[in-house]
Order: structure tokens, then sequence, then C-alpha cells
């Protein structure tokens, strides 16, 4: 896996996590729950392109 890849998928991983408490901070409002969902799918699709 490249630095750049590695770099990225942290920087998501993040993302998942702050999107993770601000859904629950909403009580699973539809919106963060899509916010939510869309960051895991690019997330994995990434991971699983970086092999």
């Amino acid at each position: 896996m490249h630095c750049d890849d590695k770099r990225t998928l942290f920087v998501l991983k993040e993302n998942i996590e702050k999107s993770w408490e601000e859904l629950k901070k909403t009580k699973f409002d539809e919106i963060k729950l899509k916010e939510f969902s869309d960051a895991l799918v690019e997330y994995f699709d990434l991971k699983k392109s970086s092999k």
C-alpha cells in the first residue's frame, strides 16, 4: 500500500469516527446516518482498491 493511500485511509477513518459521534448526538438522524454510511463506503472502497 502506498503511503498516500495510508494517509487517505487514516483521514477517512477519522472522518468515520467523527461522523459516528455526530450520529449518536443526533439520535441517529437520517441525514447524519447517510453521511456516516457514505464515509464507510468510501473508506472500504479505497481500502479494497489499495490491496
